[in-house]
This record gives structure tokens, C-alpha cells and sequence, in this order.
């Protein structure tokens, strides 16, 4: 044993003792205002001593707002290259900014203490995840809540005009999540989430004043506006904290809140529908404010509690912040630059990966409709009101319980996210035919067959949950997150649309629909796995033939308060490279 050493295993997502030869090697970050240096440099030796160099200009170096490196432990760099050989170039490196200047050659941390880690992680930043993903899905949600509910006969809607109210939610989502994208780069994260939770809740809240579709179409379009950074955020941070796999799984359990969300909203449901239809306020009205003020509550604990990232984190040590970015540095991902970057724009455009994920999330959408609908759906096999608001509470233990199987199935074979996810989608398969063929006399069958459908969120939660982890460089990601969120808004856009009137109560067109949709998913997931196996296995003959290592380190350049510079040296994947720059990132499937 005297010649392990506790490290990151990659093949099983985790740590373990490991050899010191396939040690994943310790993370640094740098100051934002650092000019970059290509990180091809190679690894020197701790010996080197730094050596200060002549300051760049004759101007006082001007003082950053970000914490400073420590001057009293520069790093290495190589002497014996000139300055020629040195290509510079102005980019933003990662947010984790003097951090971890400093903590290059330490190694890494030791298995119970990377648990321990964890741990705390956990028990400060995912009650506020998950309540925010629980609150975030009954507030989309609570338009199918209030379909038994009376909000039609209020605001006297015809079948069209309602569905064109779940339309009218992600035509402001799909204009903004691009915009969002970009403020999400530019601001604090968890205080930009914060604030927008604030406006949904008010959005949420004012629709209970409305007595027209036209008041609720304007505020459904600002609701979808407000609500357009949540999912992009939530991968954002998990991504800054936990490594693929942990992602995954807590990706997976805030996920899982939709199934939690659609539980609660069921009681609240059930609870609002024993008042008077007659008494003020109405029934869907008591809905939409008591989720609007459970939303208020949500955005004053997120806005005080959530940090940006690990450096802005009040709950951990100046040590456990440090520990928090070497745990992670195995992800190949860095965890934030608050740069935005053409070329990575560009990059995220041209990459055939961006469009597939995209196409997936646009079609495996089309199930949306079944969200707004349920209500209706439960109604039309022979129940009357209160009885559809108790019989909804099954469909989210449905989705629980599948994620909750995926979550611990991740945790063992870690590179199977697409075939957790392909298995997602076939119980949904058989469902769509129970509920075409099935005699209508069968109002059991097509009520569990109804239920177990909703385990398709695990299908949707694994390909969320590889696209948090196969793109990197900071607006990059960024970028391709906002891309997929389109595809989604354009499947959930579209979903409500084929839910007619004239198709009641049998529907057996919106069920086609959906079949076909489940059978094109497995498919693209598969065209997804193969791609990234494809290029995996390309980057790996590419070494091979080369013979070469790939570049660990590179480097970059700080003014000291005295005005002379040192190089530093830094982990390639804190420079807020691309993964198709990083020849080392291998894609996770």
C-alpha cells in the first residue's frame, strides 16, 4: 500500500486510492486580468526558482478587484524559453482567482476527506436546488393545476386559447434564454437566478387577477421570460462543485423534483378544490398564490444562501474552497470565466454536438403537452374533479422512483448515461401503445399505464445531465446550453398544439405523436453515443501515433504590486479552454 495514493478514478467517477501514475494532477486558478500563455509549455520541474521579470510597461500595474495571488509562493516557470517562443494573447482565465495560486504540486485529497467534502457541499446547496426545481416545475405546472380548477370557465377559454397559454410560456423563454446566457457570464450567477425567481413569483401572483386570455397570455410570455435561466444555471453551478458523475446524480435529484413538484401540487390541488367554486377567490386562484408566496420564500433563501461558485462560497473554509476546485479539476471543464469569447461562440456553433443535443431536446419535448393536459386527460377516463386532483399525485412518484433507479445505476457504471437513458424512453414506448389499444372499459390499465409513462423523465434527465459535462470553456458552454434550451422551448412550444378537442377523450393522435417522438429519441441518443465514442477513440489514435503527452500545465503572467511580473504556472483546464482545444478531454457518455 505504501506506494498508492488517494486520487480520482476515472472509470469509476470517484475517488479511490489509485497509483501515483495515474494521479489526476492539482488545479490552479489565476487572475482575470492575467494575460494567457499557451498552455503547450512542459512541465518543469519544482526545483526552478521564479524568477521576477522586467514589468511589462512603465505604468503603475493598476489593482484588481479579485483576490490577489499569493506573491510569497509564485510558481515556476521555464527560464530557458525566450520570450519569442512565448505566444501571447488578452483572454479571461478561470473566476477561481488567486485561490489556489500556490497549491499546483500538492496532492490530492484523501478519500475520506473528499467525502467529507461532499458532504457539506450537500447539505448547503442541494435543499436549495431542489426547492428551487420544486417550485420552479409547479409554477410551470400550475396552468394544468388550474385546468380542473376552474380558470377556463373564469377566463372563458376555448381549447385553443388554453393550450396557446403553455405556447405563450416558452415563446418568452426562447426569446430570452439566449440574453440570459449572456448575463449569467457577466453577473453573479446565483444572485442573477435569485432575482429572476423574484420576478416569476410576481408573474405567478398576478395571473390570479386576470379575467381574459389576453392578461394571461402577457403574463404567461414574462413567467417563460423569467424562468429561462433556471435549468442553464442549475448545470452551470453543479458543474463548478461536483465532479461528472456527482453532477449527474444531483442534476438527476433536482430533476427528480419535477416528480416531487407534481405530488405537491396534486395536494395543493386537492386541498383548493374542497373550498366553494363560488367563494373569492376562486379555486385556481388560491393555487396561483399560494405558489407564488412558497416562490418569494425560495428567491430570499437562494439569493442569501446559493454561491456563485466555489470562491464566493461562505459556507466553506478558504482551505475547503481549494479543495472544492482540485476535487473537480478531473472534469477537464474549469469552472468559470466571466469573459465572453468569440471564438468559443463560433466554436459552439460549428460543433456537430451543439445540433444533436438540440434536435434531441426539440423532439423528446413533444411529451410537454402531457404536462398541461393531465388534468384533463385523468378527467376524460370517467373521474369527476376532486377525484383527477387525488389521482395525479401517482405521476410524479412514477418519475421519482425511474430517476431515483437511474441515480444509483450512474453511480456504478459511470460512462452510461445514454443507456440509462435509452432505457428511459422504452417503458414509454410500451405505454403509448397500452394507451392507443387498450379498450377504453380498462380505465385501470389506461390509468397505470397513464402513470408509469412519466418515467421517461429519466430518458430526458441523462442527456441533461451529458450535456452539463461533454462541452467546455466557459462561453462555450454557455452558448450550447442556450441553443439546447431552444430546442426544448421549441418541443414544449409545439406540444400543446395536438391536443384537440375533436380528439377527446380517446386521443389517439397525441398519443402517435408521442410514440413516434419516443422512437425518434432512441434513436438520436444513439447517433449522440456514437459520436462521442467516435471521437474519443479519434483523439486516442491521435496520441498514440504522436507519442507525445499532452500539455498539463500552462502559463500565465502577473503584474505584482511592485510592478514586475512573474509567470505562474496553472492546470491546462483553468485556462477557460475549449474541450475541442484540450486534447486531454475525453467525452463522458
Amino acid at each position: 500500500m505504501s506506494d498508492l495514493v488517494s486520487g480520482y478514478d476515472l472509470s469509476s467517477g470517484d475517488y479511490k486510492l489509485l497509483h501515483p501514475s495515474t494521479q489526476a494532477l492539482s488545479a490552479a486558478a489565476v487572475p482575470g486580468r492575467a494575460l494567457l500563455i499557451l498552455a503547450s509549455l512542459p512541465f518543469l520541474p519544482s526545483s526552478f526558482l521564479p524568477q521576477p521579470v522586467t514589468p511589462m510597461s512603465s505604468e503603475p500595474a493598476r489593482k484588481d478587484s479579485t483576490p490577489s495571488i499569493p506573491e510569497k509562493e509564485p510558481l515556476p516557470y521555464d527560464d530557458k524559453r525566450s520570450e519569442s517562443d512565448v505566444a501571447k494573447d488578452e483572454r479571461g482565465v478561470d473566476v477561481v482567482v488567486g485561490l489556489i495560486a500556490g497549491h499546483v504540486e500538492e496532492s490530492d485529497l484523501d478519500l475520506q476527506a473528499a467525502h467529507k467534502l461532499r458532504r457539506k457541499l450537500d447539505r448547503n446547496m442541494l435543499p436549495l436546488l431542489c426547492a428551487l426545481y420544486t417550485l420552479q416545475f409547479i409554477d410551470k405546472n400550475s396552468l394544468g393545476s388550474s385546468s380542473i380548477l376552474g380558470i377556463i370557465q373564469d377566463n372563458h377559454l376555448t381549447t385553443d386559447e388554453f393550450n396557446n397559454l403553455s405556447t405563450a410560456f416558452y415563446i418568452g423563454y426562447i426569446i430570452f434564454v439566449g440574453p440570459h446566457a449572456w448575463l449569467m457570464q457577466h453577473f453573479p450567477i446565483a444572485k442573477y437566478i435569485a432575482v429572476n425567481i423574484g420576478l416569476w413569483s410576481v408573474f405567478l401572483g398576478l395571473q390570479a387577477a386576470c379575467h381574459n386570455y389576453g392578461g394571461l397570455f402577457a403574463l404567461r410570455v414574462l413567467l417563460g421570460a423569467s424562468e429561462g435561466c433556471i435549468t442553464s444555471g442549475i448545470m452551470t453551478i453543479m458543474t463548478m462543485f461536483y465532479t461528472r458523475v456527482e453532477s449527474t446524480q444531483r442534476i438527476s435529484w433536482t430533476f427528480m423534483c419535477n416528480g416531487v413538484a407534481s405530488i405537491i401540487s396534486a395536494f395543493i390541488s386537492f386541498g383548493v378544490a374542497h373550498t366553494k367554486a363560488t367563494a373569492h377567490p376562486h379555486q385556481w386562484q388560491w393555487l396561483m398564490i399560494i405558489t407564488s408566496v412558497l416562490s418569494v420564500l425560495v428567491s430570499i433563501l437562494y439569493f442569501w444562501r446559493m454561491p456563485d461558485n466555489p470562491a464566493t462560497a461562505r459556507f466553506l473554509s478558504e482551505e475547503e474552497k481549494v479543495n472544492v476546485v482540485k476535487r473537480i479539476r478531473i472534469n477537464q471543464n474549469g469552472i468559470e470565466a466571466k469573459v465572453w469569447k468569440r471564438y468559443q461562440f463560433i466554436e459552439a456553433l460549428t460543433d456537430p454536438k451543439t445540433w444533436f443535443f438540440t434536435l434531441f431536446a426539440s423532439v423528446a419535448n413533444l411529451v410537454g403537452g402531457v404536462g398541461v393536459e393531465f388534468g384533463i386527460i385523468i378527467k376524460g377516463f370517467g373521474f369527476n374533479t376532486l377525484q383527477t386532483t387525488a389521482l395525479s399525485i401517482p405521476v410524479g412518484a412514477s418519475m421519482v422512483i425511474s430517476i431515483s433507479i437511474g441515480t444509483v445505476l450512474i453511480r456504478y457504471f459511470p460512462n452510461s448515461r445514454c443507456i440509462l437513458s435509452i432505457l428511459g424512453w422504452v417503458p414509454a414506448v410500451i405505454c403509448c401503445f397500452l394507451l392507443m389499444f387498450l379498450p377504453w372499459e380498462n380505465k385501470t390499465g389506461l390509468l397505470v399505464a397513464f402513470y408509469v409513462m412519466a418515467s421517461n423523465g429519466l430518458g430526458f434527465i441523462m442527456v441533461l445531465s451529458l450535456v452539463a459535462v461533454v462541452f467546455a470553456g466557459h462561453t462555450k458552454k454557455m452558448t450550447c446550453n442556450a441553443i439546447f434550451l431552444v430546442g426544448y422551448s421549441l418541443g414544449q412550444m409545439v406540444s400543446t398544439q395536438f391536443w384537440k378537442q375533436k380528439y377527446r377523450p380517446r386521443n389517439m393522435v397525441p398519443w402517435a405523436i408521442l410514440l413516434a417522438s419516443y422512437i425518434f429519441d432512441i434513436f438520436m441518443i444513439a447517433i449522440i453515443r456514437w459520436y462521442l465514442v467516435r471521437e474519443n477513440k479519434r483523439r486516442d489514435a491521435e496520441k498514440l501515433a504522436s507519442g507525445e503527452e499532452y500539455p498539463e500545465f500552462g502559463y500565465i503572467e502577473h503584474v505584482q504590486e511592485d510592478g514586475s511580473v512573474v509567470k505562474l504556472k496553472v492546470p491546462i483546464q483553468f485556462m477557460d479552454i475549449t474541450d475541442k482545444e484540450n486534447k486531454a478531454f475525453r467525452y463522458p457518455l
